[in-house]
């Protein structure tokens, strides 16, 4: 049996859509290992379904219709539960993002948002397929692209693209193999029969194979040129430096902050996961001596050490105070970036750190820093990749908070260290505590009384167009009298000279926010970038210890407080009365301003319901397509009594149209009309393989009226019943 041109036409539009599926994934891959982007299979199922549409060429109405019932179905499942809500958010979140892309602020678009955008980008480049596909017939220019795209990714970035670099190749000379072929086929007329093809391709295939391997075999010369990366990123800093003079800096840790203030870029590098059962803050150090433009370590701090799966509670170091309800909880954290501290939660006591390396490891605690890093007996810092955390996290009773109005005696050295301010600090700042602490009698509701001060409208939260503080200007003071615009470091630096200003002891705490919830191998992790590197205050109370409290708009600081002075039922008032929110912890605030804090709740979210949902998704998609391919290859069975129905529905005169519709189904059923045959000729050949003479008479009316202009004067009452007739036995 020998391939007809349709057929091999078919074949090769089928052979394009497949491949420019491959090279699409190609490009999809590198996008789940560089950015935050999670459930790439979602794109991928989006691809299939679009590229089907048009290989089935659907009508663009109700292709358009599917498209976007699929968009909004896997918005709605990955943002939230209840479709309605949701639908009525979206639409304003629609609006409102449409408005910060007019003003240029592209860092401040939403996850849906930035989703949406990303599946209409998808749908384009599926219509650029099916034209290549369809129009051109050639898809050797989307193949070099992909290949362009991943060699630059593999060069410039940690992507490593070897084994998508054989894929595409393997995959690529294959398809155009055949292409050629089929091509060849088509323009020359040669018969070929299916096993033919077949075979060629296997041979084809065979040589591609050996072809690789001797590649991956033989011998390979050194590389001949230098390498191009370090040159281009030194051209491009002292391009930035002599533009300006100065760069922005990016977020994350950095060990010096002796100079706060300047706008930051964002970073989306994954610095740690965690399995914490709660998300919570993860503390680095503190830094006590505030300078005017920004913090530095007491120069000689004391210090302890401990080793590896030793437990804390032989040392005086994490203490739990009697009247501080904890529960035990334990982490495993995975670095990706490392550093020689160990990562702890914020507020927490720790009891102890394990790990899976066999080398004995030993700890350095610096006391008045609060921060831990790792060495070896000879005393050589060094890096520890994974291990595991056990500790008790606190929940802060106000009413014990409520107690201390005053320090004791116990406390000179920790209130000459956290209550420092430098020589010079403007009165303003000092008039400014006074005024909002003195109608407060506790440090609690003193130091509330600050943190909420930063609630103001007139305090914005932003990464961009921050200012550095003039020689003589104090970082605080400008933030808290001129700018009054900034990110968390402005916050966190104001809260504490402010309660340092009020006679509070307060220090300064860095480290990062919980991060974003996510499925990491299979196993439910926390994901923190250095877009979650974070500053906050901690207040001192005599028998309690260090107590965290969150001034920067947007953060919660995702400390539990309770009040045992209430009764249940009025904590259940309290929480619903804006009043006295106060008293319990705080709620979620709006994240509007913190792109990363929102990505972390909506990632959070997105990622359980698709833990349960994916396979149903899959299904419905599945059983979907199955559907669609099933009706389509069937449509010679079904479609003549569709049109049929159709036509008796309609009024007026619908001959000629109906004619036409009745060729192409004779073209289904296998009747194909040959190049260069008149419609008479074809009408009798019609009529010899269905024993009539119905469709001679038809082509003969409709002739009449196409070449010499006869109106369908009742023509199609008369021949319905014929039309009818021929499209049934077309379907049998």
């Amino acid at each position: 049996m020998t391939a007809t041109s349709e057929r091999l036409q078919r074949f090769m539009h089928i052979i394009l859509y497949v491949f420019g599926l491959i090279l699409l994934t190609e490009w999809l891959r590198p996008v789940d290992k560089l950015t935050d982007t999670g459930n790439i299979y979602i794109f991928v199922l989006f691809l299939i379904f679009s590229l089907l549409l048009h290989y089935f060429r659907i009508h663009w109405s109700i292709r358009l219709i599917l498209i976007t019932a699929y968009i909004m179905l896997s918005l709605q499942l990955l943002y939230s539960d209840n479709a309605l809500s949701w639908m009525k958010g979206f639409l304003m979140d629609f609006t409102a993002n449409f408005w910060v892309i007019y003003d240029g602020n592209w860092e401040l678009i939403t996850n849906p948002f930035r989703t949406l955008l990303f599946f209409v980008l998808l749908w384009l480049v599926t219509y650029l397929i099916h034209y290549w596909v369809m129009v051109r017939q050639s898809i050797l220019f989307f193949f070099i692209l992909t290949v362009i795209f991943v060699s630059v990714l593999d060069t410039f970035t940690p992507y490593a693209g070897n084994m998508a670099m054989i894929r595409i190749i393997i995959i690529g000379f294959l398809m155009l193999g055949l292409l050629s072929l089929l091509r060849l086929m088509i323009q020359e007329q040669i018969a070929w029969s299916a096993a033919s093809i077949k075979k060629f391709g296997l041979v084809l295939f065979g040589m591609i194979v050996v072809s690789t391997l001797v590649g991956f075999m033989g011998p390979k010369l050194s590389p001949q040129w230098p390498d191009p990366v370090p040159y281009i990123a030194s051209y491009s800093d002292r391009a930035m430096q002599e533009d300006d003079g100065s760069r922005d800096k990016s977020v994350g840790y950095d060990e010096d902050d002796s100079n706060l203030g300047g706008s930051i870029e964002p970073d989306n590098t994954v610095v740690f996961l965690n399995t914490a059962p709660e998300g919570h803050y993860w503390k680095v150090e503190n830094k006590d001596v505030y300078t005017g433009k920004g913090w530095v370590s007491i120069e000689e701090p004391e210090v302890a050490s401990f080793s590896i799966g030793q437990d804390l509670g032989e040392l005086d170091i994490f203490q739990v105070p009697e009247v501080v309800k904890t529960k035990e909880m334990t982490a495993k954290v995975s670095m990706k970036e490392m550093y020689p501290h160990i990562l702890h939660p914020q507020s927490g006591y720790l009891k102890k750190i394990e790990g899976n390396t066999d080398t004995k490891m030993d700890f350095i605690y610096y006391l008045g820093m609060d921060k831990i890093i790792t060495e070896y007996q000879n005393g050589e810092p060094q890096l520890m990749e994974d291990y595991e955390l056990t500790y008790d996290m606190p929940s802060f009773d106000i009413a014990e908070l409520r107690k201390v109005t005053e320090a004791d005696v116990s406390m000179d050295l920790l209130m000459e260290n956290n209550t420092q301010l430098p020589e010079g600090l403007s009165n303003r700042v000092y008039e400014l505590a006074s005024q909002l602490t003195r109608d407060e009698t506790n440090w609690y509701d003193k130091a509330k009384v600050i943190e909420n001060y930063f609630d103001r409208p007139e305090f914005i939260y932003s990464k961009d167009d921050i200012p550095y503080p003039d020689t003589s200007q104090d970082y605080v003071d400008q933030f808290l009298f001129e700018t009054k615009i900034g990110y968390c470091d402005n916050y966190s630096t104001s809260m504490v000279v402010l309660l340092r200003a009020a006679n509070i002891p307060a220090r300064w705490v860095k480290g990062y926010t919980e991060g974003e919830k996510t499925i990491f191998q299979g196993e439910s992790v926390y994901k923190v970038t250095n877009n979650n590197a974070h500053s906050w205050v901690e207040v001192y109370f005599s028998g309690i210890g260090w107590v965290p409290f969150e001034p920067t708009k947007g953060f919660n600081g995702e400390v539990e407080f309770y009040d045992s002075d209430l009764k249940q039922e009025e904590i259940k008032k309290s929480e619903e009365d804006p009043a006295n929110a106060e008293q319990i912890k705080k709620e979620a605030r709006e994240r509007r301003d913190t792109p990363d804090q929102e990505a972390s709740s909506i990632g959070e979210a997105g990622e359980q319901r698709l833990a349960g949902q994916w396979k149903w998704i899959a299904f419905t998609l599945m059983s979907v397509l199955i559907v669609t391919a099933i009706s389509y290859f069937s449509r010679r069975k079904w479609l003549p009594h569709f049109h049929i129905l159709m036509f008796r529905r309609k009024s007026g005169p619908h001959f000629t149209s109906a004619y036409l519709v009745l060729l192409k189904q004779l073209k289904r059923a296998r009747l194909y009309r040959p190049n260069g045959q008149t419609l008479r000729e074809y009408a009798a050949y019609v009529d010899a393989v269905y024993g009539t003479n119905e469709m001679s008479e038809l082509t003969a009316i409709y002739e009449l009226m196409i070449y010499r202009g006869d109106v369908e004067d009742g023509e199609w009452e008369h021949f319905q019943r014929v039309w009818e007739g021929l499209m049934k036995k077309t379907s049998s």
